[in-house]
């Protein structure tokens, strides 16, 4: 590594640590992914049941920091059972800060 691209590095990676800026590694960002996509595959979506009177919404982050990666989910059910079950699941590998973790009515 050459002396500028190491300045370069060092000097990143102060600025970083004074922004208190979070970046996800690629294993971060690669569980993150694989995260998103079991709770997707979870989630009724609301335009294939546009007639289900429940909308759950569930959106926090992966980890614990809250500059790390946020995941935001919604489905719509047809009961308050169905959408709290669904909710407790979809939140179990998310963290806090929470941003949304509700059943409502849609309508």
């Amino acid at each position: 590594m050459n002396a500028l691209k190491r300045t370069f590095m060092v000097a990143a990676a102060g600025v970083t640590a004074l922004a208190g800026i979070s970046v996800a590694t690629p294993a971060e960002a690669q569980f993150a992914a694989l995260t998103q996509a079991r709770i997707s595959a979870l989630t009724p979506r609301c335009r294939e049941f546009p007639d289900a009177p429940i909308i759950g919404r569930v959106a926090a982050y992966y980890s614990g920091d809250a500059r790390s990666v946020q995941l935001n989910f919604v489905g719509c059910f047809y009961s308050f059972a169905e959408c709290n079950s669904w909710r407790k699941e979809a939140m179990r590998p998310l963290n806090p800060p929470v941003v949304h973790n509700r059943c409502e009515e849609r309508f």
